[in-house]
């Protein structure tokens, strides 16, 4: 019953949609963990609640690799393993979740070749040649930015832009804290404001694309490998499915023209696709729906 519930308030989320006209390709970060781990929980556990509920909904996910974690906790190479055993593609997330803004360019790069040894030692040297920039900082300043990106072409790769993100990293933190307590009203007003958040970044999503482009785009939407996602993503999936949304891989996403675009602006905060080729050309699109950010960081402290 909650599920169909909360399916029925996406539905009328998205009705500003046309019916199945909304794909959605979904992307998984910071593998092989992130976050706090609430006292009933194992990262083993986490993924694999993940991985079955993405494969219950067909949804063939890419997940982005720290390696770094596997040199200070190398029990969590299993979790990579049951990844790629499941069928799922890994790409590079820079091997210690390295800021591009606070570093040289130099410096990134190495980060980024370093996680390459990882990946091709947990893979057998087969993986997809796919990037995706941590924190989506991509370069404060045009240099550093084009250096990298130059480099990532010079090596065959693929940037993995996002579309579609609520901050659920803030969910995962503020879980830990109310799954210590056991404080169930507190855990029930985290799973309704996900699932809210959820679909109204979606939503804006769509609409900014029609604004930006005239015609709705593939989606790609950024979640983690953290405690609150694996609790809440079998719901977030059947709830957009049931919404009409199509989900979609990351490569059939990325086959859209629009993903050949490559907004020049250097930008210092976080920034996804949409907002940065609007800006770039002039367009107004709808404000962003806030997230309640202050909430979940006070809530059961």
């Amino acid at each position: 019953m909650r599920r169909i519930l909360w399916a029925a308030v996406l539905v009328g989320g998205l009705a500003s949609a046309a019916s199945g006209a909304t794909e959605l390709a979904v992307t998984v970060d910071d593998l092989p963990a992130h976050g706090p781990l609430p006292p009933h929980m194992q990262r083993g556990l986490i993924a694999e609640q993940m991985l079955a509920a993405l494969q219950r909904h067909g949804v063939r996910a890419v997940g982005f690799v720290n390696g770094g974690q596997l040199r200070e906790h190398p029990e969590r190479a299993d979790i990579l393993q049951r990844w790629l055993q499941a069928g799922f593609p890994v790409g590079n997330h820079t091997f210690s979740h390295l800021d591009i803004n606070h570093g040289t360019a130099a410096e990134y790069l190495a980060d980024i070749e370093r996680n390459e040894a990882v990946l091709a030692e947990v893979t057998g040297g087969h993986w997809p040649r796919l990037f995706r920039y941590p924190y989506l900082h991509e370069g404060e300043h045009a240099e550093t930015r084009e250096a990298v990106r130059s480099w990532l072409a010079a090596h065959s790769y693929t940037i993995a832009p996002v579309t579609v993100t609520f901050e659920d990293w803030a969910w995962n933190d503020a879980y830990a804290r109310c799954a210590t307590r056991r404080d169930a009203d507190a855990i029930a007003w985290l799973k309704h404001s996900f699932l809210e958040a959820a679909v109204s970044r979606l939503t804006w999503a769509h609409a900014a694309a029609e604004v930006t482009f005239g015609r709705p785009i593939p989606q790609i939407l950024l979640v983690h490998v953290g405690a609150f996602d694996a609790v809440m993503l079998e719901d977030l999936l059947a709830a957009y499915q049931h919404a009409g949304v199509t989900m979609i891989d990351l490569e059939t996403a990325l086959a859209d023209p629009v993903y050949q675009i490559n907004p020049a602006e250097g930008w210092q905060g976080e920034s996804t696709f949409l907002p940065r080729v609007a800006r770039e050309r002039g367009v107004r699109i709808p404000t962003v729906p806030e997230i309640p950010l202050e909430t979940l960081h006070t809530i059961c402290r």
